[in-house]
């Protein structure tokens, strides 16, 4: 696959979101965004989740990306076979427990000196998957969303590898959303 993959942009009017869990209090969302690969211009819909902010240092109510949810404790198996893939290289355990945010990828390989922010990945789409997490920050605070009850982990999951080709795009959301996931588990 290309490293010439770049977030360009975002359908701020796409965010949808609902309520995952109470406890340590998260949201759950789907947010439309332009990404140029070598054969184009392609949107692609990305997941992420509210951060409650009540560990690893992450900042309260940032929107954080997430590559989808456990279904099922153990192996993961519910993805793509590549998805599959990237979260069994990218973890550190080899079973995980049923609800588990899959976001793995976005701290592979991140140096512990590094002044990041953790949890946006460690190469070239960090700027672009932050912004995107700040965007929507914004968005929920200012009430600019859809209210989607239906938007289960399960609902989350298949969006993200739907065999779907939107309008305009000449490639699936499940093929456009691997290739990003496998640019930024290579260092993109």
């Amino acid at each position: 696959m290309n490293n010439s993959i770049e977030i360009l942009g975002v359908y701020e009017d796409s965010f949808r979101i609902n309520i995952y869990s109470i406890n340590y209090f998260r949201m759950i969302g789907l947010i439309d965004i332009d990404i140029k690969y070598d054969y184009g211009i392609e949107r692609v819909t990305l997941a992420f989740y509210r951060s409650s902010g009540t560990n690893s240092g992450k900042i309260n109510g940032l929107w954080y990306p997430i590559v989808g949810i456990k279904i099922e404790s153990g192996r993961f198996k519910e993805f793509t076979e590549l998805i599959n893939y990237v979260l069994t290289k990218t973890t550190n355990v080899d079973k995980v427990k049923k609800g588990w945010l899959a976001k793995s990828p976005f701290f592979y390989n991140q140096q512990k000196e590094n002044k990041r922010i953790k949890g946006f990945s460690s190469g070239k789409h960090y700027k672009g998957l932050l912004r995107i997490g700040e965007i929507l920050r914004d968005l929920y605070e200012e009430w600019e969303f859809d209210d989607m009850e239906s938007l289960t982990p399960k609902f989350l999951n298949d969006a993200i590898t739907s065999l779907e080709i939107y309008p305009n795009n000449t490639h699936s959301q499940r093929d456009n959303f691997e290739r990003f996931i496998w640019d930024i588990c290579n260092g993109g």
